[in-house]
């Protein structure tokens, strides 16, 4: 679809992109009208910007077996930063491999700014349109909206309730709030001229409200629970800790001000351990400093490093609350110094801060696809 150029909106460029081999004509045409339709409902739905979306057929699978979501998200990082998009949606005829539903019809990834979907499960007497409401959800994630009991944001059970819809007035302007935040010019034809540690600063001043929302979005708290490896070698040291007379002797002699040091330095370099371990900022590296892949990584490493506070968060209130449990006449006989709650809450955080490390060794035991699926799925609808 050929769109006149108007200089005075900002454009904003979506990818379409078939990554498997589909050759009949039919099915292709159904994909074009899904691929108009989507285009159509966003110029109506936000004229204060010009929508540019490519159509590319890349084959590069075959038309049998399910598909992981994780490689078809990476490359579509790939595409989305060689051709200079500002997001890319990844379509496959294939299933979906999913990780934590039985069925799923795509996956969002606001990190990575890219979409994947599946045309698998979808009424072929409808697909096209069906693609099209599939296509507005997925984004409506990657810009930032949560689910709501009706309209694009609704959640899709099946595929007879794909329709299309227009976004509420409220999300419209969240949706426009963040568009012209990605809109700004890009930062890469300065890079000639900023160092690397001027070009991530210059990254995250450009967009700061967006990277907040995306880390909350991926709601790190919640990453202990996903990641059990790494939680269970982080509870089984503070166990044995926990009755380990030696322990008990070092950690409550340990000052305040070096415990708080360890503190940073052990949930810091836990993150830095994992993020580089599992190769978390290796996607696309050979195409040069883009913004949207420094602002991507910026995004993986705050989730990862408040994910990490929060397993140190949890690691603390169960070591204070297993020690109140610990007779006194015990710990008497172990440690030289009064027993009392202050005592109680500095090795709860001496636990707390061992634990975080030996979490991060056993999270570099994880599957590295499982970890990023942790933190680049916003959600598997």
């Amino acid at each position: 679809m050929e769109n006149k150029q108007d200089a005075s909106k900002p454009l904003m460029s979506i990818g379409w992109i078939i990554a498997t081999d589909e050759r009949d004509k039919a099915v292709l045409s159904t994909y074009r009208q899904a691929h108009h339709y989507l285009q159509q409902t966003l110029e109506g739905q936000f004229p204060q910007f010009q929508w540019e979306m490519p159509f590319i057929c890349d084959r590069r699978h075959t038309q049998y077996g399910a598909l992981e979501p994780l490689p078809l998200l990476e490359f579509g990082v790939q595409e989305k930063l060689s051709h200079h998009w500002d997001y890319a949606l990844v379509l496959v005829s294939n299933e979906l491999v999913p990780r934590y539903r039985p069925t799923t019809f795509g996956v969002p990834s606001s990190a990575l700014e890219v979409a994947i979907m599946s045309s698998a499960r979808l009424d072929p007497q409808q697909q096209s349109e069906q693609l099209a409401a599939l296509a507005l959800h997925m984004f409506g994630h990657v810009w930032g909206l949560e689910h709501a009991d009706s309209g694009p944001m609704a959640v899709p059970e099946e595929a007879a309730s794909l329709c299309i819809t227009p976004f509420s007035p409220e999300q419209q302007v969240e949706i426009v709030d963040r568009l012209e935040e990605v809109a700004d010019a890009r930062l890469e034809e300065q890079s000639h001229r900023l160092g690397h540690f001027a070009f991530y600063w210059r990254t995250f001043w450009a967009d700061p409200r967006g990277i907040v929302e995306d880390v909350w979005g991926y709601a790190p708290w919640k990453m202990p629970l996903h990641m059990e490896r790494l939680t269970a070698a982080a509870a089984v040291s503070i166990l044995v800790l926990l009755l380990a007379a030696e322990a008990w002797e070092v950690g409550v002699n340990v000052s305040t001000i070096n415990l708080l040091l360890g503190v940073g330095v052990a949930t810091i370099g836990a993150t830095l351990f994992l993020f580089f371990g599992q190769h978390l900022g290796d996607i696309a590296r050979h195409v040069g400093w883009r913004e949207q892949l420094v602002r991507t990584r910026i995004v993986v490493f705050s989730t990862l490093l408040f994910g990490m506070g929060a397993l140190w968060g949890m690691l603390f209130l169960i070591s204070f609350i297993t020690t109140l449990y610990i007779p006194q006449f015990v710990l008497s006989g172990w440690v030289d110094v009064p027993i009392d709650t202050f005592t109680l809450l500095r090795y709860a955080a001496f636990l707390a801060t061992v634990g975080v490390i030996a979490g991060a060794l056993g999270g570099n035991l994880e599957e590295e696809d499982q970890i990023k699926a942790t933190l680049f799925y916003d959600e598997e609808t």
